[in-house]
């Protein structure tokens, strides 16, 4: 069967933007290839590349879903284009949610593209952030955290019993987005989730010829990617490894910093590219690092694994014991333990069977490939649609 699929997004449609526009081009050309007609709504009015897959609309006006002008361009797509499923990217927006339920005739599925314990595991700055300046001073103390973080998790209850409210199903990566879940709402009726990641175009056969080379790639920031701390594992890597190197792939806030003290610091064999197309890196590397404090589902670390990158992670949000098999694919590290970290890949480095890692990486990669992940949306649409379109049918109306 195919279907008729609206996506709905807040930013522009710009696939290289982030990653809920970059996992919106990959699941529109997933449905188009499929046979599916497919459109894309952002309430963003400028910005956007071409939708090469299907359709592109978007907000007449400034002012995203703030504006009620964008909103009733919404249900004028709703009406026009008549889909069969919308999946909207940008659940906790609850004004475009209410339009959707307001105008339900089709299957309606709200899709998670973080993870809900971002607060949570990086509170100290959520404190400093959200707090009243007197109490700014005191985000370090624990007792200030622990009501502010009671606080987060009264409200964050609230837009998530309203999500599961609104959409037909919740779509979320995998099972520890369950466990996320559970803490926010103890009790949720289980077959209001589905679970389906993020997908990827393609997996290595075998692991490529690798150098000597370790990468750290994504935004050089602070409070998710802790940026900072590329340096000191760095720094005792670099000493333990004399003849490895390191890349460092990404833009952000930190970079000329992070610059400016390898130089300070005398760094060697340390190498700053920016943001570049990623794949020639991940197949020199044999070993992948992440800094993170929280992700959601970190396509960089399922792309390393599909080019035989072998990653060492913290363990510092769920989803990273899922994709990575402490000594089999590669290695969990208690968060932020720089020594730790270093300690771990060096050993990964000397490993006499590092080449069995790589081969694990690529399995553990196959999970996620586009074709599974593909018959994944397929399955849950020729499940639900029929059930969804006739109920809306036999309703009776206002």
């Amino acid at each position: 069967m195919t279907y008729k699929i609206l996506i709905i997004l807040t930013p522009a449609f710009q696939p290289n933007a982030g990653g809920v526009q970059m996992s919106t081009l990959k699941m529109g050309q997933r449905f188009a290839k499929l046979g599916h007609e497919v459109m894309v709504f952002s309430f963003k009015d400028q910005g956007h590349v071409d939708c090469e897959f299907g359709q592109l609309a978007c907000a007449p006006e400034a002012g995203g879903k703030r504006n009620p002008a964008n909103l009733i361009a919404l249900e004028r797509i709703l009406t026009d284009f008549r889909p069969d499923v919308v999946i909207n990217q940008m659940p906790y927006e609850h004004e475009i949610g209410q339009v959707l339920k307001d105008n339900k005739q089709y299957l309606l599925l709200g899709c998670l593209r973080n993870t809900l314990y971002s607060v949570r595991g990086n509170l100290k700055a959520y404190v400093a952030r959200t707090a009243p300046g007197p109490v700014k001073r005191l985000s370090g103390w624990k007792p200030v955290k622990q009501a502010f973080l009671a606080l987060h998790r009264k409200r964050h209850r609230a837009d998530l019993v309203r999500i599961l409210d609104t959409y037909d199903h919740f779509v979320m990566f995998g099972p520890p987005n369950l466990e996320e879940l559970r803490y926010f709402v103890p009790e949720f009726e289980q077959d209001k989730v589905r679970l389906i990641p993020n997908s990827i175009p393609e997996v290595a056969e075998a692991p490529p010829r690798k150098e000597k080379r370790l990468l750290w790639l994504g935004r050089v920031a602070h409070e998710q990617k802790r940026a900072a701390l590329i340096l000191p594992i760095w720094q005792r890597v670099s000493g333990a490894l004399p003849d490895w190197e390191l890349d460092v792939v990404g833009n952000g806030p930190l970079l000329e910093n992070l610059q400016h003290r390898a130089v300070q610091q005398s760094l060697p064999r340390i190498h700053f590219h920016g943001r570049q197309v990623p794949d020639d890196y991940y197949r020199r590397a044999a070993i992948f690092f992440m800094t993170s404090a929280f992700e959601g589902f970190p396509n960089t670390l399922v792309e390393a694994q599909s080019h035989a990158a072998i990653p060492v992670v913290f363990d510092s949000y769920p989803v990273a014991s899922w994709i990575v098999d402490d000594g089999v694919n590669g290695h969990l590290v208690e968060p932020f333990d720089v020594d730790g970290m270093a300690m771990r890949i060096v050993e990964l480095a000397n490993h006499p069977d590092r080449h069995g890692f790589a081969e694990q990486a690529l399995e553990s990669a196959r999970r996620f490939h586009i074709d599974r992940v593909g018959q994944m949306w397929q399955e849950l649409f020729e499940a639900e649609v029929p059930k969804h379109v006739d109920q809306c049918e036999t309703e009776p109306s206002d």
